[in-house]
């Protein structure tokens, strides 16, 4: 076994990251010595490409659902955070509204305002939100509704997504 294959053979390919494969495979010299590890290393790295990169940044199959969040508080809440290192694509946001008043909103991702056009919901309505670009959220940079007028505990926020590969 060659000493490249010893250091990774703990872990599976789900498990292991980028980072790994550069510090694993370091600085190496190209002599014969050097040959069966750094095969080795090629084949870990395509099978480890193989395995996390197979969107090449696009969607997912198999991925897409939708989540709905009740709101509690007047001010900038989570909608919807991908968990652990998944990223996701926003492919539409809605809000809707079970009182008795107008309210406006906002969108924003990690607390940063998109700059789309606020939405003002009527009474016993829904109002979408005007995505014209791919909206990306990960875990630290969830997707965030901001409602600018109106009361919290009348809005639920019903958001679609897809994973997309990194």
């Amino acid at each position: 076994m060659s000493e490249v294959r010893n250091q990774l053979k703990s872990q599976d390919l789900s498990t292991l990251e980028a980072t790994s494969l550069s510090t694993v495979g370091g600085r190496v010299f190209p002599d014969n010595a050097a040959g069966p590890d750094l095969r080795a290393l090629i084949e870990v790295a395509r099978a480890w490409g193989a395995t996390h990169a197979p969107a090449n940044g696009g969607p997912i199959g198999g991925t897409d659902d939708t989540t709905t969040h009740q709101r509690q508080t007047d001010s900038v809440e989570a909608v919807y955070t991908p968990t652990g290192k998944q990223l996701a694509r926003v492919v539409a946001a809605q809000v809707s509204n079970s009182g008795g008043a107008p309210m406006t909103a906002a969108l924003l991702v990690g607390g940063v305002d998109l700059g789309i056009q606020q939405i003002t919901i009527n009474p016993s309505e829904s109002a979408g939100f005007p995505l014209t670009a791919a909206v990306i959220v990960g875990p630290s940079t969830p997707l965030q509704v901001h409602l600018t007028s109106g009361s919290a505990s009348d809005a639920s926020v019903k958001v679609a997504h897809v994973f997309v590969g990194v």
